[in-house]
């Protein structure tokens, strides 16, 4: 009897190391899926990034040409001024 049990144990023990194995597939699958969408996450989120720093730097740029403009005017009063 324990030659049988012992059989239908082997007969068994493929279908279950091809479930593990099928599981360890799909599990792996998973985890790169889950890797790639968190690469996608931290991409938009530098993205995100650079655009907010890049109008950051178009406000300082119009704020410094407005100043520029304020001097100049400034500068063609005086010129006004003195002649």
């Amino acid at each position: 009897m324990t030659n049988n049990k012992a059989g239908n144990y082997n007969k068994q023990n493929p279908k279950k190391e091809n479930q593990a194995a099928k599981l360890a597939v799909i599990a792996g699958a998973i985890t790169t899926l889950g890797d790639a969408l968190a690469t996608i996450a931290a991409g938009m989120a530098l993205e995100d990034e650079l655009n907010e720093n890049n109008q950051n730097n178009q406000d300082s740029l119009d704020n410094m040409q407005q100043q520029i403009d304020y001097l100049k005017y400034e500068m063609s009063q005086m010129k006004r001024l003195m002649r």
